[in-house]
């Protein structure tokens, strides 16, 4: 089976929870991140897609495939992670190292997968302890004589 075509039939299936994972997932993940490198750019995309499709089963091998030697791979990987969002939490700590990838596209990718990932809510959480600083009183009308 080609690789476009692989892409193409996960492409219609319905994202996944944990719960529904085949046994034959493993092996179809594989592929599929095999299928990162392909030399067509919209059949990594359909790929990348493919594989955020499969969901958070597909995690663990896609934080895998972000340390692979190919470029296209690792470029890959990080689309599909921040497709599928914050169920992919597990990839954080592999993401922030892939933002200092030698490769551009990597760390750009890297960068959008965290900012997917990463809920808001916890963002706001966060800034919520910090105390409020109110801004500068404003120049007197007029200005500096």
């Amino acid at each position: 089976m080609g690789r476009a075509l692989l892409a193409l039939i996960v492409l219609s299936m319905p994202a996944r929870s944990a719960a529904q994972v085949s046994d034959k997932e493993p092996a179809l993940v594989a592929a599929l991140i095999e299928a990162l490198d392909d030399r067509d750019g919209e059949v990594r995309l359909n790929v990348a897609t493919a594989l955020a499709n499969v969901g958070e089963s597909a995690v663990p091998a896609l934080i895998t495939a972000l340390g692979d030697p190919k470029k296209e791979r690792r470029t890959g990987a990080a689309l599909a992670l921040g497709r599928i969002g914050p169920t992919a939490k597990a990839a954080v700590p592999r993401l922030v190292k892939a933002l200092k990838d030698p490769e551009e596209m990597v760390r750009r990718e890297a960068s959008y997968a965290l900012s997917r990932i990463v809920s808001r809510e916890s963002s706001t959480a966060s800034t919520e302890s910090r105390p409020i600083v109110p801004p500068p009183d404003p120049p007197p009308s007029g200005g500096p004589r």
